[in-house]
């Protein structure tokens, strides 16, 4: 997992740092962490027709990253490429870049390219901000995952390459 956050660059995280954003791994349950208490039998935004609770979330991003080991890869409660990535982004997004993810520039992206590998997701698509994090993750994940943006959302990868340029 700190491999993977690794991938991020420095500066990113230094933003983190500046503003008070801790990142957290640990073994249980994110409502077990003091932070999130409050959220424990609550059901998150977009899981309404689950059935599941905050309880069940492998990882989340507020004014503190959270998430649990052992949760990172797609399909381990989470439908995103890597948690810590992702939940990691969504603060990047929020506290470095001042939201870009609503920026004109990114939603007019969004609107665009999200149904390209998204499309019904009711998530992803339906959150330029979920967007934002999880095609972030893709850029950074692996080269793999990186030339798959580039090709199936390339709008995306541009602004993305460019964005990131400056941060090197």
């Amino acid at each position: 997992m700190i491999s993977r956050l690794s991938e991020i660059p420095a500066s990113l995280l230094e933003g983190l740092k500046d503003n008070g954003v801790k990142i957290k791994l640990v073994n249980g349950k994110i409502t077990d962490e003091p932070e999130l208490a409050q959220y424990k039998g609550i059901t998150p935004r977009g899981w309404e027709k689950t059935g599941l609770t905050w309880d069940d979330v492998p990882g989340v991003s507020m004014n503190v990253v959270i998430v649990r080991i052992g949760y990172s890869n797609k399909g381990k409660g989470h439908n995103g490429q890597n948690l810590e990535l992702h939940e990691t982004f969504h603060a990047i997004d929020r506290v470095v870049l001042n939201n870009i993810s609503s920026s004109l520039e990114f939603t007019e992206i969004w609107k665009k390219e999200a149904n390209n590998d998204y499309s019904g997701d009711g998530y992803l698509s339906a959150y330029s901000n979920e967007y934002f994090a999880e095609t972030s993750t893709l850029y950074f994940y692996s080269e793999e995952t990186k030339k798959h943006l580039k090709e199936h959302m390339p709008l995306t990868y541009e602004f993305l390459d460019k964005l990131y340029a400056n941060w090197k």
